[in-house]
C-alpha cells in the first residue's frame, strides 16, 4: 500500500508515520509542500492520500479538486485532515472529491481503519478499472472479428451472386432472375444455359437451411451445372446426377439436402420437360390457362438412387413460366400459387408480369431466402 501524507507541519507527519507504520506491506511518503507531492504522485502508483484541508500557500480543497480532474489520478481516495469544526468546509471538500475526512486529534484506531477502508475502495476502484478495460479490449478484439467476418461474407455473396446468369433474351425466349437472400449468404441458386441450338436448359435449387453452410452446398452444385447440362440434356439423368453428386459430397451422415426444379425448352419443337424434386410447382401459362408443374419426386440427398418422373408439355403459343423457393411462400402465405396465377393472367406483358411480382416482394422478406425465375417462351 502506498500512502502519500501532506502537512506543513512535520511533528504532524511523523505522528501519523508512526500510527501506520506497522500496518503489513505499507509505504509511507511524507511531504510539506503540497506541489512537490502532487509531482510525486503524477511519477509513482499511489494508492491512499492524506491531505491537510489547510495549509498556508495551498488550499487542501482547490488541491483535492486539481487531483480529482486528473484522469489518471481521479480514482486515488483523498482523507481530508481537519482541525476545525466547520461543516460547510467538510461539505466543500467531499464536493471537491474527497473520500472521508478525520479530525484532529485522532487516535491510531480511527487513523489505520479509515486509511485501511480508502485502500480497500481503491482496490475496488481498480478492480472495476482493470476488469472494465478487460471488457473493452474483448469487444475491440470482437468487434474486429464481426467486421473482418462481415467483410469476408459480403466478399462471398458478392462472389456467389457473380455465379448467378445474366437475363438472357432472344427472339426465342426471356428468362431473368430475382434473387434476395434473408442473410448475406444463401442456399438459393438458379442457373440456364443454351444447350443445343434450338434447346436452353433452366435450374432452381434450395438447399436446407440459411447462411455459410448452406451457401457453400449451392456453390459445390453450381460448379457442376455447367458441364452436367451441357453434356446430359434430359432432365431425368441430370437429376439422377445430381442426386448422385450429393451423396459422394454430403455422405450418408450429413442431414443436408435440397429441392430442384430442372427443365428443358426446346423451342424448334415447342416441347418443355422437367422434374420437380420436391420443389414448389412451377406455374405454366399458355393461353391464360395455368398449370402446375409438379411431375417428379422427392428432395435430392434423402435417398439414393430415388426414383423420378418426368413431366412433358407440347405447346403452340407462347409460354409463360414462374418457377420460385419455398422463401416466396413464406411471403405470400398458403395461396401463393393462387397469388401468383392471378399476377400472370392480369398481367399484359412479361416485363410487367415480372415487375409485379417483385413487387409483391417488397412488402415483407421473411425469414428464408427469395428466388423466382420468369420464363416467356415467345
Amino acid at each position: 500500500m502506498e500512502v502519500v501524507i501532506i502537512d506543513d507541519y512535520m511533528p504532524i507527519l511523523e505522528m501519523m508515520e508512526a500510527m501506520l507504520e506497522h500496518i503489513e506491506g505499507i509505504s509511507i511518503h511524507l511531504f510539506e509542500d503540497a506541489d512537490k507531492a502532487y509531482a510525486y504522485i503524477l511519477s509513482q502508483q499511489v494508492d491512499v492520500i492524506l491531505m491537510d484541508i489547510c495549509m498556508p500557500e495551498t488550499d487542501g480543497i482547490e488541491w483535492c479538486r486539481r487531483l480529482k480532474q486528473h484522469e489518471q489520478l481521479q480514482h486515488i481516495p483523498v482523507l481530508m485532515v481537519t482541525g476545525y469544526d466547520d461543516e460547510q468546509k467538510l461539505e466543500e471538500a467531499f464536493a471537491a472529491g474527497a473520500f472521508d475526512y478525520i479530525r484532529k486529534p485522532f487516535t491510531m484506531v480511527e487513523l489505520v481503519a479509515r486509511v485501511q477502508l480508502a485502500y480497500r475502495q481503491k482496490e475496488t476502484m481498480d478492480q472495476l478499472k482493470r476488469t472494465n478495460e478487460a471488457y473493452m479490449e474483448s469487444y475491440r478484439h470482437m468487434w474486429m472479428m464481426q467486421k473482418k467476418m462481415n467483410e469476408d461474407l459480403q466478399l462471398a455473396r458478392l462472389v456467389q451472386e457473380g455465379l448467378l446468369p445474366e437475363p438472357l433474351n432472344n427472339e426465342h425466349i426471356h428468362l431473368i432472375g430475382t434473387y434476395i437472400p434473408s442473410t448475406q449468404l444463401s442456399g438459393d441458386l438458379y442457373f440456364w444455359q443454351q444447350v443445343r441450338p434450338h434447346m436452353y436448359a433452366f435450374i432452381v435449387i434450395d438447399v436446407m437451411g440459411h447462411g455459410v453452410a448452406s451457401a457453400l452446398v449451392a456453390m459445390s452444385i453450381r460448379s457442376l451445372l455447367h458441364g452436367l447440362m451441357t453434356k446430359v440434356t434430359d432432365p431425368l439423368l441430370v437429376v439422377q446426377e445430381l442426386n448422385r453428386h450429393a451423396f459422394q459430397l454430403f455422405g450418408k451422415e450429413t442431414k443436408y439436402y435440397f429441392t430442384a426444379f430442372y427443365g428443358t425448352i426446346d423451342v424448334k419443337k415447342k416441347v418443355i420437360e422437367y422434374v420437380n424434386a420436391g420443389h414448389p410447382p412451377a406455374l405454366l401459362m399458355t393461353n391464360r390457362k395455368i398449370m402446375l408443374l409438379k411431375e417428379g419426386g422427392i428432395p435430392i440427398g434423402i435417398v439414393a438412387n430415388a426414383p423420378y418422373k418426368k413431366g412433358m408439355i407440347s405447346f403452340q403459343d407462347d409460354v409463360y413460366l414462374i418457377l420460385y423457393t419455398d422463401g416466396l411462400i413464406e411471403v405470400l402465405g398458403e395461396e401463393c400459387e393462387k397469388q401468383l396465377a392471378d399476377v400472370m393472367q392480369m398481367s399484359h406483358t412479361f416485363d410487367e408480369m415480372v415487375k409485379n411480382i417483385n413487387e409483391k416482394t417488397q412488402y415483407d422478406k421473411g425469414n428464408d431466402d427469395i428466388t423466382f425465375v420468369s420464363i416467356h417462351v415467345k
